[in-house]
């Protein structure tokens, strides 16, 4: 039996790239003769920061034919309006380069961006949802810094521990994802065990497709191949040499004019060692898909027009460039298309 996975990175505003890249996607399946919406195609979505508002997105219990015109008639917002989704939050969370000099003197003592215009939004897209309501099996990735530990949000079968999960609101579970340190204030989430002080998950855990995979072995531990769909957000690769970083302090080393070297470091290694790692897996068929960005463009909170134009762009890049691996995607779900609906 072959189950789907489908994994979408942080990235900030670069949610764009994959948004783009999914909303193109459902258009080939559809014309391939599978006409449902993910959270019907895929067994499990998992997502950190972006990704994870991606994947509470496309399987939020909404419809258009109650809800409104951003959401599928089977549920979910549909996967052609994911790009719009970030054109409004570059209007409304991230407004470009407006006040940069302020922000970035207000980041080095707090947050750069209150939440509040971001949570605004949220709630408009996900109600009082919680993520136990999700349409399929979800993770989604968090840091408690009150424990100092991981936190994996989730809906999933009680047979695979469901029903010791907390339950999040879904506007809660995107905060704390996309709770980026020095962009974002922790967000603070009061269960009966005592709260949590959740920030980004990407701070362990920005690809989170092998984490995805693990889960799903434990909700279909009868499978014998797991189909990844693995989505970056685009690769901004910054130039750090030693004679400058030889006299490096601090702030340096988090410093968001440096493209925030510790954590740009920490992040690309996970995400080479997680695609590493389930390349070598014989269970698993990966199908991972990223992009290059252009030095100083692609900034994870430039919600600029110029800024997520050029995004855009290069989400159409990153499915022009790959379209025969994408076909061999596509006949793998067409293989299954007439599997019941979960």
């Amino acid at each position: 039996m072959r189950r789907f996975i489908l994994s979408i990175d942080g990235g900030g505003i670069r949610g764009v790239i994959p948004a783009v890249f999914l909303a193109k996607l459902k258009k080939e399946l559809e014309k391939n003769g599978v006409d449902k919406p993910y959270h019907r195609v895929f067994d499990i979505i998992a997502g950190t920061s972006t990704g994870g508002l991606i994947t509470l997105a496309l399987t939020v219990p909404m419809y258009r034919k109650t809800d409104g015109n951003l959401y599928d008639e089977k549920g979910g917002v549909a996967a052609e309006k994911l790009p719009d989704l970030y054109r409004i939050f570059g209007n409304r969370v991230f407004p470009g380069n407006r006040n940069k000099v302020r922000k970035l003197v207000r980041q080095i003592f707090t947050s750069k961006y209150s939440s509040a215009p971001f949570k605004a939004v949220l709630v408009e897209i996900f109600k009082s949802h919680t993520v136990k309501e999700a349409l399929t099996n979800v993770l989604i990735t968090a840091f408690d810094m009150k424990n100092m530990q991981p936190v994996f949000i989730k809906k999933r079968p009680a047979h695979a521990g469901g029903e010791e999960d907390a339950d999040f609101y879904m506007v809660d579970a995107a905060l704390s994802t996309a709770a980026v340190p020095t962009y974002f204030p922790p967000v603070h989430v009061y269960k009966e065990e005592g709260g949590y002080c959740l920030i980004d998950g990407g701070i362990f855990c920005i690809n989170p497709a092998l984490s995805a995979f693990i889960e799903a072995r434990k909700i279909f531990p009868d499978c014998n191949e797991y189909v990844i769909l693995s989505l970056g957000t685009g690769n901004r690769k910054e130039e750090y040499r030693t004679e400058k970083m030889a006299n490096w302090g601090f702030f340096n080393w988090i410093a968001p004019w440096l493209g925030v070297p510790l954590i740009n470091a920490v992040g690309e290694g996970q995400k080479i060692s997680t695609n590493h790692m389930l390349k070598k897996l014989p269970q698993v068929t990966l199908f991972r898909f990223d992009v290059e960005l252009d030095r100083n463009k692609g900034g994870i909170d430039d919600g600029s027009t110029e800024n997520i134009e050029y995004l855009f762009k290069k989400g159409m890049e990153m499915w022009d460039k790959n379209l025969s691996e994408i076909n061999k995607f596509v006949r793998l779900i067409t293989a299954g298309k007439n599997k019941p609906a979960k």
